[in-house]
């Protein structure tokens, strides 16, 4: 019940939401006019990291310095961080991480953060070589990212036509 209470009252500045102030700010004061990247090599990275989706870093980095190498005088291209940083300024829309159970039951919050164990499959929450190590201090629970709707429905309005057709 209390959880169900903390969600009730939940604010989009609650510091469980996790939302910045720029990601509040965005949301209550989204952009009103299409996206438009006139910077190729910019375009060309954007279009990288959503094709490397579901790769590592380190493959970006590789295509990343095989585009510096082949086209010359762009030695100063961004990053795998500035270009995930660029995307989330661009659209707004951004992936909030959150610690949660192994099994993905329960996120790590409100009534359930003072607990080690998810009350529903009893597993740890926390990866227990590196508390061990840590002597018990250094607790890392398992990630999990979402992302709000609200930006994405925001995100998809800055185009004409994908407005048009919700």
């Amino acid at each position: 019940m209390e959880f169900i209470l903390a969600l009730q009252s939940a604010l989009l500045g609650d510091p469980v939401a996790k939302l910045d102030e720029e990601a509040r700010s965005n949301l209550r004061n989204p952009p009103h006019e299409p996206l438009d990247i006139t910077n190729p090599i910019i375009c060309h990275l954007i279009s990288t990291y959503y094709a490397l989706e579901h790769s590592s870093q380190s493959t970006y980095k590789c295509i990343h310095s095989s585009t510096a190498c082949t086209f010359p005088g762009t030695d100063e291209m961004p990053s795998f961080y500035r270009i995930e940083r660029m995307i989330a300024e661009y659209t707004g829309v951004e992936s909030i991480t959150h610690d949660m159970c192994l099994t993905h039951v329960l996120l790590i919050t409100g009534p359930f953060a003072d607990l080690d164990h998810c009350p529903v499959c009893n597993k740890h929450w926390y990866d227990q070589i590196k508390l061990q190590a840590s002597r018990g201090h250094n607790k890392v629970a398992w990630k999990f990212h979402t992302i709000p709707a609200g930006p994405q429905l925001q995100a998809l309005y800055h185009d004409h036509n994908s407005a048009k057709c919700m």
